[in-house]
């Protein structure tokens, strides 16, 4: 699966944040349960919030055992810059 498929279900977030902790609260309490359930994957322009996606879903595969791939980029051909998140099996 690559980020072009398109049986990508995306879900585009239009939050930015200030600080890590922020983000993190933001990713963690939403994006976090939803991906790979309502959607695989998270599109947005705040490096934050993907980071701590990342992070997240990296976290969870290393404590309870591997749930899922976990793919990200980032598009600089735009403005602002997009980060796609997204997961697969």
């Amino acid at each position: 699966m690559n980020q072009n498929d398109k049986s990508i279900r995306w879900f585009i977030e239009t939050m930015q944040f200030e600080t890590m902790r922020e983000a993190h609260e933001w990713a963690y309490s939403g994006a976090f349960n939803e991906i790979g359930n309502l959607y695989e994957g998270y599109i947005t322009t705040d490096e934050k919030i993907a980071y701590a996606l990342v992070f997240e879903l990296t976290r969870i595969n290393t404590i309870r055992g591997f749930r899922c791939n976990i793919h990200c980029d980032c598009d600089f051909n735009v403005k602002p810059i997009v980060y796609k998140v997204w997961v697969s099996k």
